[in-house]
């Protein structure tokens, strides 16, 4: 997991207004929420407890991102990712544009849009930086209304909220898709081939919650199963997590480890037995779980996890949710469990 810079914790009365709230509503438990918990629970307090959200990115989850949107989600690409232009303005430019940026956000009942509808107030920011100031208006002007100020203040007004990609990570990302599709095990294995002929149907983008049990755990359980794939002949679920590593498609075993993604796996597949295996019309089924792993090289591979496996993933994950138990009963997430709980750690 990415490190993230030190956030400045609110003042005390805030902090527990804040816990407060957070203790009175239900919270179900992501596979995410987890892993920072594990990896830190002053994080995860921060993160969720607190709001205080510092998410980064490193270029492979990026990637992994851009990957899974353009295979299974694209039709929302436009609403998570936009392309950085591949010509931008000057530093003073910039400087200015994105000045005139923050006084068009906080503009009301305005209906200007476009970059020379500002041009007023292009002209005073242009006086206030002492900039092109030895020109004409008109020029002054078109030094800052053209074509590569227009791309770039629109894409001001695209990027908030969105993860910001340049032209060769989409063209990347672009060719792993081509790739996958192209690629016909991995295709049948995520149920594209499918059609009622044959029995499979195949649904992307699955979110699934799970009542909390409170005798068990002080939290539900939500997740976002990226492709799931109902085979009647077999009578088998086969749950598809599509995964970018950074390394080769032989080390993903260390990074199953490394990123937690046993507790995953695991997770996912308890939430598909509870909304799925439960109902009676699927009496007698199984669930599979496989990584559809993309790895550095543009290698492609569904790897699958094995009954036994899976079964040894569920008791490490009942552990860790143990763990996540104690800290939310105790509302203690001052450091990990071990150190909670032990006067000291002996390594």
């Amino acid at each position: 997991m990415a490190a993230s810079k030190f956030i400045t914790p609110p003042p005390l009365s805030e902090r527990i207004s804040k816990e407060e709230e957070f203790f009175a509503k239900n919270f179900y438990l992501s596979y995410s929420g987890l892993n920072k918990l594990l990896y830190s629970p002053a994080l995860f307090y921060s993160h969720y407890v607190l709001k205080q959200r510092d998410d980064s990115y490193d270029q492979n989850m990026v990637e992994g991102s851009l990957i899974h949107c353009l295979l299974l989600d694209k039709e929302n690409f436009d609403d998570k990712f936009v392309l950085s232009p591949a010509d931008t303005p000057s530093d003073s430019q910039r400087d200015i544009l994105d000045s005139l940026y923050i006084h068009y956000k906080s503009l009301e009942d305005d209906s200007r849009e476009e970059l020379h509808d500002f041009s007023g107030a292009v002209l005073d920011l242009l006086e206030d930086r002492n900039l092109y100031q030895s020109m004409k208006e008109s020029t002054r002007i078109d030094k800052m209304i053209n074509e590569t100020t227009n791309a770039y203040w629109e894409y001001l007004k695209k990027a908030e909220g969105k993860l910001i990609i340049d032209q060769d990570t989409y063209d990347f990302a672009r060719s792993v898709v081509d790739k996958i599709t192209t690629n016909s095990v991995v295709m049948d294995t995520m149920g594209f081939f499918g059609d009622e002929m044959n029995g499979i149907s195949c649904t992307n983008e699955v979110e699934l919650m799970m009542e909390a049990d409170v005798s068990d755990y002080p939290f539900g359980f939500r997740g976002f199963v990226d492709n799931l794939v109902i085979d009647k002949e077999n009578r088998i679920i086969r749950i598809n997590d599509l995964k970018k590593t950074s390394k080769t498609l032989s080390t993903f075993p260390d990074s199953i480890e490394y990123f937690n993604y046993w507790a995953q796996a695991a997770l996912y597949t308890i939430l598909i037995e509870d909304a799925f295996l439960s109902l009676p019309i699927y009496d007698g089924w199984s669930t599979e779980f496989r990584f559809i792993v993309v790895d550095s090289q543009m290698q492609i591979a569904p790897i699958k996890v094995s009954s036994e496996t899976m079964a040894q993933w569920k008791e490490k994950l009942k552990d860790a949710l143990l763990k996540a138990s104690y800290h939310f009963e105790k509302r203690n997430f001052e450091a990990p469990y071990e150190f909670l709980t032990d006067k000291e750690l002996v390594i």
